[in-house]
């Protein structure tokens, strides 16, 4: 017989393990709580594209299912290749992790530095990751009303904190707008003047123009303190398969690349990978219809006085109206509803009021719309 007092014991201690105040997507433990199918609900507390994985990528997973009884690649070198090929970089310019949640876990155990600046808001796992290893970190809070980019008034305050590394995120998270080409150039160019690290979290950044894409291709050439965290997660729909990359000057990924756990890339991942970046039309057709989807919901969200902040990502950040319920508030409301949107109070440098909502399909937008209503008390006629 099973002990639900236990088993309820055991998902809180597991929830605080797994760091649920830092992520989204847990579709799984609420399927368990409301009694309902995970086909059931509609999952946008996780930015992931909402066309889903590749067409073919069933397939291709499963011819590589008759390599599971060998260990993975430990060079993930199939992977590598590929995207070295496709970034038009060196292979040993890459460095593939197990999503890039682990590669900030590596890079956290790395860093063994004295102040290290996070320039918030920005993914959650961060700030855990460098509790974790012990590492000493401050926070620089960058304001809404500049939709949380960093100011030159902000690059002052930074570097007036004398940094021995500083991490940021482009797209901005959980905003999603885009850091000027400019401000990230200062920011590495300065940075090298002081001997300083840089770690971009650019897991979102295949949702962006061709030119936010090609910053850091280049921008690793010039500046070996230089690390850009990158995701097929979100991009490709492959949340379950886990995969990210870390690219950096070969010489600095060497020096990283032992700290990394062996086998780390499991092997379907890696498979999963070299399909996924041939597939040239559906990274077209995710763009293409990502901006159209975009645009349609921020308006929807507007309409029901949300005021979405402008996004370059495939998520909306949101504030609520001060006089209405809370973002936990609404977040519970929908959940209940079976639609899961993310509370944003947890991420520092937001409040209360800031709800993130995952950019979906035009029929999926319907279903989010309806649950919105009726979380805020707003009358659907």
């Amino acid at each position: 017989m099973i002990d639900n007092d236990l088993d309820k014991k055991q998902e809180q201690a597991l929830a605080v393990f797994g760091g649920d105040a830092v992520h989204g997507g847990d579709i799984w433990g609420w399927a368990r709580r409301l009694g309902r199918p995970v086909e059931d609900i509609l999952d946008l507390s996780a930015s992931l594209n909402p066309l889903g994985p590749p067409p073919g990528l069933d397939q291709a997973v499963a011819e590589a299912m008759k390599g599971v009884c060998h260990y993975p690649d430990r060079l993930s070198y199939a992977f590598r290749g590929a995207m070295a090929e496709e970034l038009g970089v060196s292979p040993s310019c890459i460095l593939p992790g197990n999503g890039s949640t682990a590669l900030i876990r590596m890079i956290s155990r790395v860093l063994d530095l004295k102040n290290i600046v996070l320039i918030a808001p920005t993914f959650g796992e961060v700030a855990r990751s460098m509790a974790i290893a012990g590492r000493h970190f401050h926070y620089l809070i960058t304001s809404e009303k500049n939709g949380f980019t960093p100011t030159s008034g902000d690059l002052e305050k930074l570097w007036a904190m004398e940094p021995s590394a500083v991490l940021l995120s482009n797209p901005t998270t959980p905003a999603g707008t885009m850091v000027p080409l400019e401000t990230l150039d200062n920011i590495v160019h300065q940075a090298a003047r002081r001997r300083t690290w840089v770690v971009v979290d650019e897991a979102f950044i295949d949702f962006a123009d061709e030119d936010a894409r090609a910053w850091a291709i280049q921008a690793i050439k010039q500046h070996k303190r230089l690390l850009v965290l990158r995701s097929l997660t979100k991009f490709y729909c492959i949340a379950g398969l886990r995969l990210g990359y870390a690219l950096a000057d070969a010489d600095t990924l060497g020096d990283f690349a032992p700290m990394g756990q062996p086998w780390s890339v499991n092997t379907l991942a890696q498979a999963a990978g070299v399909f996924c970046l041939g597939q040239h039309e559906y990274a077209a057709q995710t763009r293409q219809a990502m901006d159209r989807w975009r645009e349609e919901q921020a308006a929807a969200l507007g309409e029901l006085g949300l005021n979405p902040l402008p996004s370059a990502a495939n998520y909306l950040l949101c504030r609520l109206p001060a006089a209405g319920p809370t973002a936990t508030q609404v977040a519970a409301a929908t959940a209940q509803q079976g639609v899961l949107v993310r509370d944003a109070s947890s991420f520092v440098g937001c409040n209360g009021h800031h709800l993130r909502v995952a950019v979906t399909t035009s029929q999926e937008q319907e279903r989010l719309l309806a649950a919105l209503r009726q979380a805020l008390g707003q009358n659907p006629g």
